[in-house]
């Protein structure tokens, strides 16, 4: 297998950007080259976020409780707890809950530093 080296990865640890309903991100690795970046991701209280997703991502859930919803299968809603994962193909109408607070990360391959709100529905 190759290996791949980010000389100039970025290790962002500023503050969390609001996306929707309590919904917060932030990139924690990745580079303006392209590859597969990390994100921590937070979810509280406030309503159901949706978004297509621009890429094949993965969510490690770890902390608290997260709601996932395929738009595809309306009323099918997966509740995760922490040490859970949830795969998202490319163009998939997903939409994001959680009856407390959530956090955990979200790795996938697009654009560094790209504006998420783009993709919400």
């Amino acid at each position: 297998m190759p290996v791949s080296v980010w000389k100039r990865a970025s290790a962002n640890n500023t503050t969390l950007q609001h996306v929707k309903n309590g919904a917060h991100h932030r990139d924690i690795f990745g580079n303006e080259d392209g590859g597969s970046r990390i994100m921590t991701v937070t979810k509280h209280d406030g309503g159901g976020t949706t978004l297509t997703t621009p890429c094949i991502g993965y969510i490690i859930v770890t902390e608290g409780e997260l709601s996932v919803e395929d738009g595809a299968k309306p009323g099918d809603i997966s509740a995760l707890e922490p040490g859970d994962v949830v795969r998202i193909d490319k163009g998939t109408t997903v939409t994001w809950s959680s009856p407390t607070s959530r956090k955990g990360f979200y790795v996938g391959q697009h654009e560094f530093e790209s504006d998420q709100n783009n993709h919400l529905v």
